[in-house]
């Protein structure tokens, strides 16, 4: 037993299989440093470039309504509980990718409908206070659109240049209905903060998303009350009839799927299966009597390495599963067509069902990550039934004596 470990240990030393090992090693660390560096990065700086070229998380707070005695002087204005809040948020996702790195990015129309009552039994004037979000150029404030009881009006920039602002007088038991809308586009989440301070009365917020409804929420907000999902879409419908003080309500728009988790753990993963690919390569090599050469041993791993750097790199400009098919293929045909060329052309078929098997099968099992299981049940009865058939065949059994009969010989030259 000694003397046959001792062979085969020989045998992978004098195909160099020690070496071919490292190149892929080598390759799966090189790539995953960048996969984790891309990672880093994509937290920093290159957050930082989408953010300035597409549009920032939304922040939009509750528009306030102030008011003072008509024609008396004062020095501040009192805070009016609005009577009603109606917000209707329709998201459009617009992923932007940058390298393997998707962002959240979406299109949306916010809808506000407010009303305000005067409780007193005098004339009051009125200020209607819309803050903007202060990053509103990447946010892109666009078609933005304001009525008073269902009359268009004017609104007025601040001097701060972070509100919008429309005055007006209220007779006692009057009401104000301001509606205000605008389109803008937004990265990852929407906050609607209400006014902590103030009671809220007859508070609805509905947000429809439509191009993802993997939704989260974040810290400290307010869960919704309602969701509905259908096909790819999702809504969201916060509802109070009656809260003593404003909360936060908002979410955590779908994100894609991240391809650089899986990327990483395809090639941590790849140098178990390349064992097996390479022994198998081994064993046809001893079949046609044609020991591999240094450089053609380093070539074969290096190919099967090529397919994880390939991938990574070609999905930075076409969609990961495009970028995966065309990598397995490439290196499918590239390594077969190598294998047929150095050992012989009848070898085609054999080493295409190796790269299936150790390249193809254990990749896929990682993107499919649902089906891992079953991909790996399937090729467990599909190699059982191929060994079946081979092991049936006389070629076969020549095959396993001639080994036996290699292994034999060379454990009795390293013999003591």
């Amino acid at each position: 037993m000694k003397a046959s470990l001792k062979a085969l240990y020989s045998a992978g030393i004098k195909h160099h299989f020690l070496p071919s090992l490292a190149i892929v090693l080598l390759v799966s660390w090189v790539i995953s440093e960048q996969i984790t560096h891309r990672t880093t990065f994509a937290n920093s700086e290159l957050y930082q470039d989408v953010v300035e070229r597409w549009g920032a998380p939304i922040l939009q707070s509750a528009p306030s309504v102030r008011y003072v005695q008509s024609a008396t002087v004062f020095n501040s204005l009192a805070a009016m509980p609005l009577s009603s809040q109606q917000v209707d948020v329709r998201a459009k996702m617009n992923y932007r990718k940058r390298g393997l790195v998707y962002f959240s990015g979406f299109d949306f129309r916010f809808i506000g409908r407010y009303e305000v009552q005067n409780p007193h039994p005098y004339d009051i004037d009125t200020v209607f206070v819309f803050p903007l979000q202060e990053c509103k150029n990447q946010v892109l404030l666009s078609d933005l659109k304001f009525e008073i009881n269902g009359k268009a009006a004017a609104l007025e920039m601040a001097e701060d240049g972070n509100r919008l602002v429309w005055t007006g007088r209220l007779k006692p038991a009057e009401r104000f209905a301001y509606t205000i809308s605008y389109s803008g586009r937004g990265l990852n989440s929407f906050h609607y903060l209400l006014d902590p301070s103030l009671r809220v009365h007859d508070f609805q917020l509905a947000v429809r998303i439509s191009g993802g409804d993997n939704f989260d929420y974040p810290d400290g907000v307010v869960p919704a009350n309602q969701i509905s999902a259908e096909d790819d879409s999702v809504k969201l419908v916060w509802n109070y009839a009656s809260l003593e003080s404003g909360v936060p309500v908002g979410l955590i728009l779908p994100s894609e799927r991240s391809y650089a988790a899986i990327v990483a753990t395809m090639v941590q993963r790849s140098w178990a299966p390349f064992l097996f690919f390479f022994t198998g390569i081994l064993a046809l090599a001893l079949f046609h009597h044609r020991p591999l050469r240094f450089y053609e041993a380093y070539l074969i791993a290096a190919g099967y390495g090529l397919f994880f750097v390939l991938t990574a790199y070609l999905a930075a400009f076409v969609h990961f599963y495009a970028a995966y098919v065309i990598s397995m293929i490439f290196v499918l045909a590239m390594l077969t067509g190598y294998l047929r060329a150095i050992l012989s052309p009848a070898v085609g078929p054999i080493a295409l069902g190796l790269g299936i098997s150790f390249l193809l099968v254990p990749t896929l099992a990682v993107v499919l990550s649902g089906y891992t299981g079953l991909i790996y049940t399937l090729e467990i009865a599909s190699g059982i039934a191929g060994l079946m058939y081979i092991t049936a065949q006389l070629r076969f059994r020549s095959l396993i004596d001639r080994i036996s009969s290699h292994l034999l010989t060379t454990g009795q030259k390293h013999a003591p």
